[in-house]
């Protein structure tokens, strides 16, 4: 069941009305919230619900046993850890493991009859195993105690947040959870997430669908030109899919008493690399951070270790989210490219020739060009707008540099295999075929659409403010008006079908 269609909104009209009677009740609250969430998540299948459900069973034990024993908490962590890793593997990554051992095998030409099942992956397996194995670690670093039953069971299937994030962390989820002050949200602020997220989700990502599908499996019958606007399209459609589904889910987390997680913040107009990871998927990329790189031992053991600790840590996380070479090679160029980012931090920290430059040497140059004071002014102006021009240009230059990475990164990612990904790149670079007369992508929609996303990309916090500033100021009758139009827009620019959202394939 899918945020933008009238099924989950029926659904949800239901919930709403059920939650503004119970909210006050917080034990009657919880169990509706668990019904709900059980609900929901039978839609995609019964077996993923048992799934799912003899997952926390057994999870719920392991945290018991850590919680309230001393002596086999490590133990206990350890073997919970191995649990849940061999149940994500074998559902998400038993058809990659034996198509790659009988590539092997064929390599060798060793002959092999090995079983293949057809493992059907579980939807949102990858983020609430992330959650369930985070909780297994806070309660054995003793920064939560273990909770009731009823507790867990609804923070490992919150409905907003099973699917496709973002991963709440358990102490405040608890907190709010059973806290009586829990909808104290501006409806203004939900107004405009479910604005953003239905135009982000049902009219731009359905719209630059359409020019990232092929273009990724057959590269081969397209111009470089046209793979370049693919690739473009790609990164704009990851964005505003993954993007528009937080800012659905953060709304309907709002209006069910949780506040919101934040897990996108303007991504694209990242300088670095580094910044990028602190601006997109915020909460997986926190994950990493906390339950992976700094048990690793993050960047207190030098600086190989470190750089040895980025890479492992991003090979792993591109692994996270699919069952392919290309997805390793994905992690590992974002690894890499994150240690070249840091190699490169240093070097600035340490190099103070532009400083001295501008704060010492300025008067210095300016006598050996000229004795004369008018000189000596004409010269100083000079080289104050250099500066001025210099630093306006150097953002936008790293900005346009990071950007362009992370597309060309992309590019693995979203491609089926890594054979296709090298078409795809031979492609772009076989200039006889770069003709942008011939283009089958060159339409001025989807430039527009582009500078859309651009236009969100430096200022969608500003655009957003403005518009909640607009809602709270009017009256009753206006809102209503605001809100009827910009939906009537969003669904009359949208298509007559909606693609499924990146992330529910992970």
């Amino acid at each position: 069941m899918l945020f933008p269609t009238y099924e989950f909104l029926l659904f949800f009209f239901i919930v709403l009305i059920c939650v503004s009677l119970l909210k006050s009740r917080i034990t009657s609250y919880k169990f509706f919230l668990l019904f709900i969430n059980i609900i929901f998540y039978s839609f995609w299948g019964i077996n993923f619900l048992e799934l799912l459900i003899a997952n926390i069973v057994i999870n719920y034990l392991i945290l018991e046993g850590i919680s309230f024993s001393s002596k086999n908490k490590k133990i206990l962590l350890t073997f919970g850890i191995i649990i849940n890793i061999v149940y994500l593997g074998f559902f998400k990554y038993y058809n990659f493991f034996i198509d790659s051992f009988q590539e092997t095998l064929n390599l060798l030409q060793i002959h092999s009859n090995i079983q293949i099942l057809e493992v059907i992956i579980p939807i949102g397996i990858s983020f609430y195993t992330f959650r369930i194995i985070s909780h297994l670690i806070d309660c054995y670093r003793n920064q939560i105690s273990c909770p009731r039953f009823l507790d867990y069971f609804i923070y490992i299937t919150y409905f907003p947040q099973i699917a496709s994030g973002p991963i709440s962390r358990a102490k405040e989820f608890y907190q709010q959870l059973n806290s009586q002050d829990k909808y104290k949200y501006k409806i203004e602020r939900v107004i405009i997430l479910i604005i953003s997220g239905l135009f982000k989700k049902y009219t731009l990502s359905s719209f630059l669908f359409n020019f990232t599908k092929l273009p990724f499996q057959l590269p081969e019958q397209y111009s470089s030109f046209d793979l370049i606007l693919a690739a473009l399209a790609y990164s704009c459609y990851i964005y505003v899919d993954f993007s528009g589904y937080s800012d659905l889910a953060n709304a309907i987390s709002n209006l069910l008493g949780f506040p919101s997680v934040n897990n996108f913040n303007m991504p694209y107009r990242a300088r670095s690399l580094q910044e990028f990871w602190h601006r997109w998927h915020i909460s997986l990329s926190e994950w990493l951070r906390d339950y992976l790189y700094i048990p690793l031992g993050g960047s207190r053991k030098g600086k190989v270790r470190k750089n040895f600790n980025l890479l492992l840590t991003m090979v792993i996380g591109g692994f996270w989210h699919g069952a392919g070479f290309n997805f390793i090679i994905w992690g590992f160029l974002h690894g890499f490219g994150l240690i070249v980012n840091h190699i490169w931090k240093g070097i600035v920290n340490k190099s103070q020739t532009v400083n001295q430059f501008k704060e010492t040497n300025i008067e210095n140059q300016l006598i050996i060009f000229s004795d004369d004071k008018e000189s000596k002014i004409f010269l100083k102006w000079c080289i104050f707008y250099m500066q001025k021009y210099l630093s306006l240009c150097k953002p936008i230059f790293f900005s346009i540099l990071t950007f362009s990475y992370i597309t060309f990164c992309w590019i693995f990612f979203n491609t089926p295999n890594l054979e296709i990904s090298w078409k795809f790149l031979r492609q772009i670079i076989n200039i006889s075929s770069n003709s942008i007369f011939l283009s089958q992508f060159n339409i001025w929609q989807l430039y527009t659409v582009f500078c859309i996303v651009l236009v969100m990309n430096f200022y969608g916090d500003k655009i957003s403010f403005f518009m909640q500033n607009i809602i709270a100021r009017c009256n009753l009758l206006f809102q209503i008006l605001f809100v009827s139009t910009s939906l009537y827009i969003v669904f009359r620019l949208g298509p007559s079908t909606v693609p499924p959202f990146v992330y529910f394939g992970f």
